[in-house]
């Protein structure tokens, strides 16, 4: 594997797996608190999560990863595969 791909994927665990607080943070991503979930399953709403609460963008611990969010399971998926060749 190069050194190129080496740095990405180093750059890319750290971004969406080790700093992923931070990192929802610079994006503005807040987790619903219990008092939204309860609000939103009064009004008939269901709350699909697309990343657990003790999940990452790389490990997000939910069923479907492709649930409401376009190519995030392609992009795991080739990231996956790009990482077992190291």
């Amino acid at each position: 594997m190069s050194p190129e791909t080496k740095e990405f994927i180093a750059a890319f665990e750290q971004v969406f797996d080790a700093d992923w607080m931070h990192t929802k943070e610079m994006l503005g991503i807040r987790s619903e608190t219990p008092e939204q979930k309860k609000a939103a399953a009064a009004m008939g709403l269901e709350s699909i999560p697309i990343i657990s609460d003790d999940g990452t963008f790389i490990n997000p611990k939910v069923e479907d990863e492709t649930e409401d969010w376009g190519n995030r399971g392609r992009l795991l998926a080739a990231y996956r595969k790009l990482k077992q060749t190291s």
